[in-house]
């Protein structure tokens, strides 16, 4: 019998050519197992959506950002973790903190300092104000680095703020990311250019053929530092929405911290790193010519240390341009592994990696008051992320566990707790985007006040909270638990 489909051995060989290609491809980024197979999946079974996802999300383009850092003639994170005047001992912590501390120094040269002051603000209203309050004060330079700014009247009046002391003679800075701001007006950013303050783009995102993986990394970062002396990082964007003003009305509870001293330093130090490699490829590619490295590394040196005497901070940095598989990630997960009493953890986006999974199930295991505290899905602004960290919860739940979903609109507070010494609050969600692919800031502390306080946001939070109990569990229509499944099959290229 004749052959129907002559070309039909054409097509087979070229599908088995395209397999080898994108099979070897993948491969050789030496991701996760389980995205690795997750994007391999993908990109032979529905080829056509694969593909286009792949090349938009999930090319691994960072290790030229690496290259790059290394042939700068100084980096600001290393150079800043050389300062031995800023340098603090160890002496009073305990053994397993100390490694805490090894390991953040080692992975993201994030040296151990003091704050003279810690403040936690946990309501957006009175950050805002807080954050106001030290812009119109700043004499010399103000920093700024946000994933989202709104041009609403949040965003605006930020940005009258900054021109105003921008024409004040005050250095403004402003380092946004491209994808987070595609929804603000162009005009907003134009204003304080020309009121002569500086601003940059992250990750612009136009179309080109040649890196369109660079759409995928971004920069997650909120950081502001004033004068060098003051400064914030945490959860919070710029924008009404997080007021309770947006378009949904919806509520939102937040943490963002305040530093002043010494500790400021490693914020200042992350900003320039970013700014520098915002800047372009005029100074990457020219170690041999650091002068506008200089005059930037300056802004460094440029005061005595103030000799802080407060909490001990670790301002600590990751990204995917960072030691592969470390970072954040390894931080999160070697701080539970400390806990024997409480690890308790805020976040929006709950969708863990294995090693985080096993080492909650496991802290659960030996006896320590695990808690976990998500929005409630039908508030959350990811329904998708939502509907993925609640397949982890049955396994989470079974291991002792104990999971809240908070009630009241977003909880957008991302932290961690651990017993009574460790807090980490920063920009870092507990799920694979802010783990392995975003540009995240997290600052760490050991101290027994700043903890305590921490504790006490959680159980504020905690008062508008439903747990969620394994019997809730066991009548789930059918409908929701595959798409739950569905949801966790996805999850580690969310």
């Amino acid at each position: 019998m004749p052959d129907l489909y002559p070309e039909r051995w054409l097509f087979e060989l070229m599908m088995l050519l395209y397999v080898i290609a994108v099979t070897g491809f993948v491969v050789l980024e030496r991701r996760r197992p389980v995205s690795t197979m997750a994007w391999l999946l993908a990109l032979i079974f529905v080829p056509g959506f694969g593909l286009a996802a792949y090349l938009v999300f999930g090319r691994y383009r960072v290790g030229r950002r690496r290259r790059l850092r290394a042939r700068r003639a100084v980096n600001p994170t290393a150079a800043t973790s050389q300062l031995m005047s800023f340098e603090t001992s160890m002496n009073e912590l305990d053994e397993p903190l100390r490694g805490l501390v090894r390991l953040a120094l080692n992975v993201s040269d994030a040296p151990l300092r003091r704050a003279s002051s810690a403040t936690l603000l946990a309501q957006p209203q009175a950050a805002y104000l807080a954050m106001e309050e030290a812009m119109r004060a700043a004499q010399r330079s103000i920093l700024l680095e946000y994933y989202i700014w709104r041009s609403d009247e949040v965003g605006n009046r930020w940005i009258d703020l900054l021109c105003e002391k921008a024409r004040a003679g005050v250095r403004v800075r402003l380092l946004i990311d491209d994808f987070g701001t595609l929804r603000s007006a162009p005009l907003l950013f134009q204003r304080l250019r020309a009121a002569g303050g500086e601003v940059l783009v992250y990750g612009p995102m136009r179309l080109r053929l040649r890196w369109p993986g660079r759409i995928n990394f971004r920069n997650h970062r909120k950081i502001i530092v004033i004068d060098g002396t003051i400064g914030f990082t945490g959860g919070l964007n710029v924008g009404d929405e997080y007021l309770g003003r947006g378009p949904e009305r919806r509520l939102w509870s937040d943490l963002h911290l305040r530093l002043t001293g010494d500790a400021v330093l490693g914020l200042h130090a992350i900003f320039l790193e970013d700014w520098l490699a915002a800047t372009g490829e005029t100074i990457d590619l020219n170690p041999d010519d650091p002068r506008i490295e200089r005059e930037i590394l300056a802004e460094l040196f440029d005061r005595e240390p103030a000799g802080s005497t407060g909490p001990l901070v670790q301002i600590i940095p990751s990204g995917p341009d960072l030691a592969p598989g470390l970072g954040i990630a390894a931080q999160f997960v070697a701080a539970i592994a400390t806990a024997t009493e409480r690890c308790w953890i805020a976040t929006p986006y709950f969708v863990p990696d294995d090693a985080l999974n096993l080492a909650l199930k496991t802290a659960a295991l030996r006896g320590v008051d695990v808690r976990v505290l998500v929005p409630l899905p039908r508030n959350n602004d990811s329904k998708l992320v939502s509907l993925a960290a609640r397949s982890y919860y049955d396994e989470c739940l079974e291991a002792g566990c104990r999971i809240y979903e908070y009630l009241p609109g977003m909880l957008h507070a991302k932290y961690l707790l651990v017993d009574h010494t460790v807090a980490a609050i920063g920009s870092a969600n507990m799920d694979v985007r802010s783990f392995y692919i975003n540009y995240e800031v997290t600052a760490m502390l050991y101290d027994r006040g700043v903890t305590e306080q921490t504790a006490e946001v959680f159980r504020g939070q905690l008062a508008h909270a439903l747990e969620v109990r394994r019997e809730m569990r066991r009548r789930l229509p059918l409908a929701q638990r595959l798409g739950e499944a569905f949801a966790r099959m996805l999850s580690p290229l969310l």
